[in-house]
């Protein structure tokens, strides 16, 4: 993959040594190393896969029913319990 753009980028000297072994590890170059990880990011993060993200993420599973969204709203407020009776 050729490369065309550049960044410039501030990071805490903590993280900037733990690259600098992992590429070491990689036998890559800190530059490929920190373009790799960013790219298993980007690709297998949902959040980085724009407009659409959950569509199809489902697919193949039943849709819940009115049912049990109301079991599951129920446990999660019963799961705080009696507020009215606190002082604040």
């Amino acid at each position: 993959m050729a490369k065309s753009s550049a960044i410039t980028i501030r990071l805490p000297d903590s993280l900037k040594r733990r690259l600098e072994a992992r590429a070491e590890r990689q036998h890559r170059s800190l530059s490929s190393q920190v373009v790799h990880d960013l790219e298993a990011v980007v690709t297998e993060s949902p959040e980085y896969q724009g407009a659409g993200r959950f569509l199809g993420l489902y697919e193949g599973s039943r849709a819940p029913a009115d049912r049990d969204i109301e079991q599951a709203r129920s446990l999660l407020w019963g799961s705080l319990g009696d507020r009215s009776n606190r002082n604040d």
